[in-house]
């Protein structure tokens, strides 16, 4: 199996470079990413270019390749911004790799969806893979079509595909993170001495999957010969940001100045992904909590304990 090709898309970003990195500790030699800009990685072979670019997916695929399909141009606040580019880019494109997967008969493509933005509100419980999906923003409209494109995929050609919807995965470098991911601004913007800023009232609930546990399940999906599933990627766990200011304070030893801005529309108030069909199918589950998992972070970032 370690053999086999893997082919990553956007192998150069946060959850992309952490996943090299594993899988090259793990002894995966034939690693190849498709990313805008060439990889600093040397063990890894990177194709310069973007994803849908039909000329590099002929050159570039082959049979029996397992594609890890991460790239993704948009976060949900661009995405609203520029819809019309978010769905040429990440819809059409993706469209356009999947069709490429077919036509070289690839092994599985394995795409990144979000769990954060495809379901909607659920109020104060655990959503399950099977809930409905009730995207009430433009990137997880933009998500859960690209999803719906590779099950039709699968349907008509028998494309094998695992779709993986994280929470909010956290652990990226200071220069790593592209305005993304609140526990990593937050500790940015602490280490630049800077206020933190939140929209609404903080008391919106999220899911936070460390990256190591994240990148801990593409594995365990990567070697099991499981197929067309969806999994959530999370902990189980919901932290309000009110909370995670309060484990950060605690961590950091810091006084932490908070500026409160208006409410968005399109933020869900409350996400907590079930994560049991992960820990039955593939025998994983999370093992750092988010006070150890901000701990570990802060320590690697070398945030200072003085306030």
């Amino acid at each position: 199996m370690k053999k086999n090709r893997i082919i990553i898309t956007g192998g150069k970003g946060f959850i992309g470079s952490h996943l090299i990195k594993n899988l090259t500790a793990k002894n995966y030699k034939n690693l190849l990413s498709i990313d805008k800009h060439k990889s600093k990685n040397q063990s890894t072979k990177t194709v310069v270019g973007d994803f849908f670019d039909t000329k590099i997916l002929n050159n570039t695929l082959q049979k029996d390749d397992t594609v890890i399909h991460m790239a993704c141009s948009s976060v949900p606040a661009l995405s609203e911004t520029d819809k019309e580019k978010d769905i040429q880019e990440n819809l059409i494109g993706s469209i356009k790799l999947f069709q490429a997967c077919v036509e070289k008969q690839v092994k599985k493509v394995i795409y990144f969806s979000s769990g954060g933005t495809v379901y909607g509100n659920y109020g104060k419980r655990a959503i399950k893979e099977t809930d409905a999906q009730n995207p009430f923003n433009a990137h997880g409209a933009m998500k859960l079509a690209v999803e719906k494109y590779l099950q039709v995929f699968s349907h008509v050609h028998g494309l094998n595909y695992i779709i993986l919807r994280p929470g909010n995965p956290y652990g990226r470098t200071i220069d790593n993170h592209k305005n993304q991911g609140i526990i990593d601004i937050f500790l940015k913007k602490i280490t630049n001495n800077e206020p933190l800023e939140i929209w609404g009232d903080g008391k919106i609930v999220r899911d936070y999957i460390h990256i190591n546990d994240l990148t801990g399940l593409i594995i365990k999906i990567i070697e099991n010969e499981v197929n067309n599933e969806i999994f959530n990627a999370g902990t189980g766990i919901g932290t309000s940001i009110n909370e995670l200011i309060k484990i950060i304070k605690k961590t950091t030893g810091k006084n932490i100045t908070v500026n409160y801005r208006g409410t968005r529309n399109f933020d869900v108030k409350y996400n907590i992904l079930n994560i049991e069909k992960a820990k039955k199918l593939l025998n994983w589950q999370p093992r750092i909590n988010i006070e150890q998992g901000v701990k570990m972070h802060v320590a690697t970032l070398k945030i200072s304990n003085k306030k």
